[in-house]
This record gives C-alpha cells, sequence and structure tokens, in this order.
C-alpha cells in the first residue's frame, strides 16, 4: 500500500498487527522490538495482544504483556509512531515527532475553534460573501446549523449550502482546491486575547492529561518492521500544568504548548478542504 495522507490510517493498522504479530511469533523483527524495550526499561515483552475496545475515547494502539518482577506479568497500553523512512532515531526527538498527531479534537472541545467558526461564519457566510461571489442557491443556513453539521463533521459537509458550496468552489478553482485565498485575509483579522489563552489552557489541559494516562509506554518505528528499520521506546507521559501557550498565524492557527518537562505543540486546521468542513484540533 502506498504512504500517502489518503492512506495514513490503513498504513498504520497494518503496521500495528506487523508489530504485534512480530512479537507473538519472536520473528527476528520482534526480537528486536522485544530487546529494545528491555535495553531502557530493564524488563521482558512477552506477548502482544489487539487493544480492548476502539471507540475514539481509546488512546492508544496495542497492548503488550510485560514482565514487570519475576513471575508478575501486566498488560500495558502501547502508542506506535512510526515512520517509512528508514533512518535512525534521534535521542531529541520527541517519541510522537514520527506520527501525524498524539491527539485530535473536534471543534465543539475548545472555545478558541468555536471563535474561529464563529468569526468565518460573520465574515463569509452571514455577509453574503462566499454565496455571491460563487452564486450559490442554498440559503445561508443558521450559525447553529453550520456549526452542527458542517463545522463538527468528520467528513463532507451535511448543509445544502455546505455541499452546494464545496461542489462549486472546486468546479471554478479545481478538483482539489478549497477556500485557502479566503483563509489568509480571515487569519489576519482574527484576533485571539489573553482571556482567550487562559480559557484554551484549561480546556487543553484535562484532554491532554487524559490522552497521554492511556498510554504506559511509546514505541517509534523508522522504516518496516517486515524489513529493515530502527525501534526506540519512550516511558509514560504526563503533563500536570500548561506554562504557557504561544499561538501563531501561518497558513492555519499553531500553538506551542510550554509545560515544565516538555513541550507540543498544536495546529487549528480544517480537517476536510478550507471553509469547508471538519475544523478540528490536532496535537503532537
Amino acid at each position: 500500500m502506498s504512504r500517502t495522507k489518503a492512506t495514513a490510517g490503513a498504513n498504520e493498522t497494518e503496521d500495528i498487527a506487523a508489530i504485534i504479530a512480530a512479537i507473538k511469533s519472536k520473528s527476528p523483527a520482534g526480537l528486536k522490538i522485544v530487546e529494545a524495550f528491555k535495553t531502557v526499561f530493564g524488563c521482558e515483552i512477552l506477548d502482544a495482544r489487539e487493544r480492548s475496545g476502539g471507540s475514539r475515547s481509546t488512546h492508544y494502539d496495542f497492548e503488550v504483556l510485560v514482565e514487570c518482577k519475576p513471575n508478575i506479568h501486566v498488560w500495558r497500553r502501547i502508542e506506535h509512531k512510526g515512520s517509512a523512512q528508514y533512518k535512525p532515531i534521534s535521542p531529541a526527538d520527541k517519541p510522537w515527532s514520527a506520527g501525524v498527531q498524539f491527539h485530535n479534537g473536534g471543534c465543539e472541545k475548545y472555545s478558541i475553534v468555536k471563535k474561529y467558526a464563529r468569526a468565518w461564519y460573520d465574515m463569509y457566510l452571514a455577509t453574503g460573501a462566499i454565496k455571491n461571489q460563487f452564486q450559490l442557491a442554498a440559503p445561508i443556513p443558521s450559525y447553529e446549523e453550520w456549526f452542527e453539521k458542517d463545522c463538527k463533521t468528520q467528513g463532507p459537509p451535511k448543509t445544502a449550502y455546505g455541499v452546494e458550496q464545496k461542489e462549486k468552489v472546486r468546479s471554478a478553482r479545481g478538483d482539489k482546491s478549497s477556500l485557502l485565498a479566503e483563509r489568509t485575509p480571515f487569519l489576519a483579522s482574527l484576533k485571539f486575547t489573553a482571556a482567550d489563552n487562559e480559557l484554551f489552557k484549561a480546556e487543553v489541559l484535562p484532554v491532554v492529561s487524559e490522552a497521554l494516562e492511556q498510554k504506559d509506554y511509546w514505541l517509534t518505528i523508522h522504516g518496516d518492521v517486515k524489513g529493515e528499520f530502527y525501534a526506540a521506546w519512550y516511558p509514560k507521559l504526563t503533563v500536570s500544568k500548561i506554562n504557557e501557550i504561544v499561538i501563531t498565524k501561518n497558513k492555519d492557527v499553531e500553538f506551542e504548548f510550554r509545560c515544565d518537562d516538555f513541550v507540543f505543540h498544536g495546529i487549528l486546521r480544517w480537517g476536510m478542504g478550507a471553509g469547508f468542513s471538519n475544523i478540528r484540533i490536532d496535537l503532537k
């Protein structure tokens, strides 16, 4: 399977299955992964299995059976982040450096995303700017309907307006185009206050804490588990306080979360085409 953004989910599933199979069968690849774990933590991996459940609230990828002490065996939760590039893993890398993100959240979770959505609606929908530019026949939905059916959806837009908008924008600008040209002046006009920043800290901390709490160990793979690869293990990470959030507006809105022990990043973006649907924050 090709390694593209569109196939990332399927590739990840295939990679995890290969890791589990390698550990269970004690193949050379499995022994390499197990030995890397023992080198870091001083204990043995005895077995591996698929994760329990698979809902959006499950924030880990698979489980391994660890012999913590002689004859004391415990199943531990593993987060895998991989890269198809066969290259050494730098000691300075975060465990999720090879992956897309360690958590993603829909627009309903954060007030700062709702502010973004409301400002976009006021600038381009409420004024009729997009409707007039692309001669849309569908009525402009209320903010509440647009937020619920277009912003929050994990897929394409669901309002009649959103469906027609996407179709006509792409007809006019190209098959894979979106409202990127409108995003630049929008971001220039968007202002975040100190109060926005403080509220975002309070909202993101429990989300990140919960996601990290479910990951007992992190495994990074560079290369192909069925061929040549590098493996690195990392211990559990926790965060009890976010000291500062630095907000930068580039193509999207980017965040740097500065904590006592480490720094992580986030990006506020459209998941299914700028201005179309699925506004989200990815954390990595």
